[in-house]
């Protein structure tokens, strides 16, 4: 598991509650239940562990969660 697919299941199984049978590569954001205030809260939630910025439209109820560890894996040096 990378730095990031392991900070994004530690966000969302301990801040948001989301069983971790649910977080799967194709899963959307919206699919979590994640309302736009949980996913400002989850981009703020991510760029603190990892380091790096993540911008509000990364975490978009649309994004799946795979296509949110690319996007983050790609960000880290």
């Amino acid at each position: 598991m990378s730095p990031a697919q392991t900070a994004l299941t530690a966000v969302l199984t301990e801040k948001f509650e989301v069983s971790v049978e649910s977080i799967r590569p194709e899963a959307t954001l919206e699919s979590l239940d994640l309302d736009s205030l949980a996913l400002a809260e989850l981009a703020l939630a991510l760029q603190e562990q990892l380091g790096v910025p993540v911008a509000e439209e990364e975490a978009a109820k649309h994004s799946t969660v795979g296509g949110l560890v690319a996007a983050l894996n790609a960000k880290r040096p």
